[in-house]
């Protein structure tokens, strides 16, 4: 089996007195980039793409996938589109500009920032479609890592979650708590060319990816410490990429720092190392020809989140805070029509190497649900592809209580039901 694979990247680090996140852009402590792979078998052309923003939210996610799938010479089905879900980074929601002008003063998403990423994203693929390299073997690496992920949701003898472990925890009594469920695997994925080094590295892990954030400074975090670390140790001429597994409930707070910039230098660093010691490690494997797979299915709603409730608190609330919430919640039920339905994937490359591609931010356990299906089997997951669905839960979680099922979710109890099934679909022919 041929198959050919091509890189890109294009720098998306917003000018100062820019918009992101949580404020406005007052200084650059890191680039952030959008970074991507395309791979060909002759019969099916695939992109891969990872985003150092916090989300994609609303119809520009679907925008995106088109222009990527145009330039590529794909269809918007081979296209996968995901965010790293950095902090200090960018909100691409274009329905709520409005929302963020009137209570911030400011675009979330200036349309002139929006419009020169997706032209020079259209740009960067095209011409990546004209050069690419064959790739003969693929590699994996999957290796238990510590001292990164740990559950921030932490539940007493009663049941009840007492505590959330964030990614910033300065209480020593709450780093002093268990790691708690977690996957612990760091995953990656590597191309070979033609003189037998990797063309590309792609790697894999679940967690909330920072230590720093609301600093308004626009940051990679803790991901593009790493990445910057693995490229200036083992080579510039190996493409690095990371995606963000199920993380929705894990973060580096039981490890971090109470200096947020010490804590960012020493927990990217060390992700950096476990990067590198996985690309040392790859194990060869035979490639063959690509398959996809998807499943999709109607996230149901929690029943209060109707456009009667939300424009009613919406007219009591005076906090700007809780009016952006509820201003981005009503345009997600006016638009519900259009995104309710919510897409998991699964990518092979051959027999070995699968990758499994989540909607919003799921909770770890629907990853470890994946990877029980096929225990022995190589399963990577990257997670936070479209955002429009909030955090996704577990049923028990909202028995639980926390931050997840009470304040990040838009979903019910019937979700998880939904989800697995959803993610048994994809998989189940490798079984």
């Amino acid at each position: 089996m041929n198959i050919n694979l091509g890189n890109f990247k294009i720098d998306v680090t917003p000018e100062i007195g820019g918009s992101i996140a949580f404020g406005i852009n007052e200084k650059i402590d890191s680039h952030i980039f959008i970074r991507g792979i395309i791979i060909d078998d002759s019969e099916r052309r695939i992109v891969l793409v990872s985003c150092d923003f916090l989300y994609i939210w609303g119809g520009a996610y679907e925008q995106i996938k088109e222009l990527i799938a145009q330039a590529a010479e794909t269809v918007t089905d081979n296209v996968f589109l995901h965010s790293v879900h950095q902090h200090d980074s960018v909100r691409i929601a274009l329905e709520l500009n409005d929302a963020y002008k009137k209570y911030r003063g400011m675009e979330i998403t200036p349309l002139a920032y929006y419009r020169k990423i997706c032209e020079d994203l259209a740009k960067a693929v095209a011409q990546t479609v004209t050069k690419l390299k064959p790739v003969k073997k693929l590699a994996s690496a999957e290796r238990r890592i510590g001292g990164l992920a740990s559950n921030r949701r932490l539940v007493g003898a009663d049941g009840k979650v007492y505590a959330m472990r964030w990614s910033i925890c300065p209480n020593p009594e709450l780093q002093k708590e268990p790691v708690g469920l977690i996957d612990p695997l760091l995953r990656s994925i590597g191309f070979i060319g033609a003189n037998g080094k990797p063309l590309a590295i792609l790697h894999f892990y679940a967690s909330h990816p920072m230590t720093a954030y609301m600093r308004k400074m626009v940051s990679a975090d803790v991901p593009g410490v790493a990445l910057d670390y693995v490229t200036r140790n083992y080579g510039e001429d190996t493409f690095q990429m990371y995606f963000t597994g199920c993380g929705g409930n894990i973060t580096f707070g039981k490890y971090s720092l109470e200096d947020k910039a010490a804590s960012l230098s020493m927990l990217g660093e060390r992700l950096g190392r476990e990067l590198l010691t996985n690309c040392k490690q790859l194990e060869l494997k035979e490639p063959g020809e690509i398959a996809v797979q998807h499943s999709s299915f109607e996230l149901p709603l929690k029943p209060e989140l109707n456009e009667k409730n939300l424009l009613k608190k919406l007219a009591e609330t005076a906090n700007p805070n809780e009016a952006i919430q509820l201003s981005t919640r009503l345009e997600m039920v006016r638009n519900w029509g259009q995104w309710k339905n919510l897409v998991i994937s699964r990518i092979s490359i051959g027999d070995d190497v699968h990758l499994l591609s989540m909607s919003s931010e799921a909770v770890v356990e629907y990853q470890l649900y994946a990877q029980s299906l096929i225990p022995e089997k190589f399963l990577a997951c990257a997670a936070y592809a479209n955002s429009n669905y909030g955090y996704i839960p577990t049923a028990m979680m909202y028995e639980e209580g926390g931050y997840e099922p009470e304040h990040g979710a838009v979903t019910t109890t019937a979700a998880e039901e939904k989800m697995k099934k959803a993610i048994y679909e994809v998989i189940k022919e490798l079984r």
